[in-house]
């Protein structure tokens, strides 16, 4: 009786090892979301392929057989199963459970190799673990918040609602999508600014740019300041630089300030008023030379013209050398 029961055993063993490989069976579990390697052939062990979970899905999967199996269910239909990875299924569930992760999220990727006499060959394969927000992962960018100042004058001028929006653009980023919305419209900052009160001051809209379910948006600011008096017409000119060399003996016979400060003003251009100003002063010139020391060097001051709000300058220089 017992003989009996262990060949019935055996026989049931015998038939559902030939039943249907629970790999096979398992792969309608893991649609794998395929991403083209870049290349139009490749051999026999298929191409490249990524599948992204989220962490709780990733976190869910039981065991190391189920791990096996998502890993191989990216393969291309009718690949060999019974190829290696390198880095291990182990190997990867450990990186994914690693308590000094920083993150669980990111690729995992393996290399999965055939190596048979009907193929040698391998292929990467890779689980993207992402958040698992619901949130769609935007890349979208608006740029850097902008302002620009105007003068009355200037913004008074703008002469259509076309020409304030394209003002409000130009202060976007190069490259920033040029279709988006503003808030307040260009229409409510226009009458803001024509409402009848002190026109002066910050006007500022959120732009926004919106691709899918992503959105991104920027401040821009036009800021409205007083006209400004147009800065003076000036002709007032200087002359060009100047230099002159003494030697220390020419140098040290002169005989007083008033003397000093005729050597720089002969080195004006002719014509150039000799009333302007030195800085350094022909004191501080003056003492300067006579610190102890050689003596030698260039001795530098700026003479400034002055007229009104108009001013020149002109560097003049003694350059002192040996005897």
């Amino acid at each position: 009786m017992r003989t009996k029961l262990l060949l019935k055993l055996i026989l049931v063993l015998l038939l559902v090892g030939c039943s249907v490989d629970p790999i096979e069976e398992d792969l309608m579990k893991y649609p794998a979301t395929e991403v083209n390697a870049g290349v139009d052939e490749y051999g026999c062990a298929g191409e490249d392929k990524i599948q992204t979970i989220t962490l709780a899905e990733a976190s869910a999967i039981e065991s190391w057989d189920e791990v096996r199996k998502l890993y191989l269910s990216m393969l291309d239909l009718g690949t060999p199963k019974d190829g290696a990875f390198d880095p291990a299924i182990w190997d990867l569930i450990d990186a994914f459970n690693d308590p000094e992760r920083e993150s669980q999220l990111g690729d995992y990727t393996t290399t999965y190799s055939l190596s048979s006499d009907d193929c040698f060959d391998s292929v990467q394969l890779t689980i993207r673990v992402i958040p698992d927000s619901s949130d769609p992962i935007c890349e979208l960018y608006a740029g850097e918040d902008a302002s620009r100042e105007l003068q009355l004058g200037e913004a008074s001028a703008i002469e259509s609602w076309d020409e304030v929006r394209k003002l409000y653009l130009s202060l976007l980023e190069p490259g920033v999508s040029r279709n988006g919305s503003f808030d307040p419209s260009i229409w409510d900052l226009i009458d803001a600014f024509n409402d009848g009160s002190d026109p002066l001051g910050d006007y500022t809209t959120i732009y926004t740019i919106i691709d899918g379910d992503c959105s991104d948006s920027v401040e821009l600011t036009i800021t409205v300041v007083p006209d400004r008096a147009d800065p003076p017409v000036c002709d007032l000119d200087a002359g060009p630089d100047n230099v002159k060399t003494l030697t220390r003996s020419e140098a040290a016979a002169l005989p007083s300030w008033d003397e000093v400060r005729k050597l720089y003003l002969s080195l004006l251009a002719p014509g150039i008023p000799k009333n302007g100003s030195f800085d350094p002063s022909i004191w501080d010139l003056i003492n300067q030379f006579n610190e102890p020391g050689d003596n030698l060097g260039d001795y530098t001051t700026v003479y400034t013209l002055t007229n009104g709000e108009c001013t020149d300058t002109v560097k003049l220089t003694i350059s002192v050398i040996e005897d």
